[in-house]
């Protein structure tokens, strides 16, 4: 089992990765990226881009970083540390954490993507 969860963490750090290049991507080209907004959002008729660029760009790589660091902690953690409990404590961290940016960046689309 200590291989699968080590390919997950790897996973894990790759979408963090993912993330924080998606939202320099973003900050860099002044295109939102598809990948940082929810299905329904519509970008062609986007309240205000700018905005949104600006706002949610240092939360993603914020949480990119965040994504990346618990992802490579339980990765040591499997190999090396071998601390107790560890990869539940990571679990329920990253869960909420992700429910906050999940938050975060659903009022961010209400507030900037929403039609004129």
């Amino acid at each position: 089992m200590g291989n699968t969860l080590g390919f997950m963490d790897i996973l894990i750090m790759l979408s963090g990765a993912y993330l924080i290049y998606a939202a320099v991507q973003m900050k860099r080209t002044g295109e939102i990226s598809s990948a940082l907004v929810g299905k329904g959002c519509d970008l062609k008729k986007a309240n205000d881009p700018k905005g949104y660029i600006e706002y949610m760009s240092p939360k993603s790589i914020i949480m990119g970083i965040i994504v990346v660091l618990s992802g490579g902690a339980d990765y040591l953690n499997e190999k090396y540390w071998h601390i107790s409990h560890f990869n539940l404590v990571i679990c329920v961290v990253i869960l909420l954490v992700i429910i906050v940016y999940g938050k975060i960046t659903m009022d961010a689309q209400k507030k900037y993507l929403s039609p004129k």
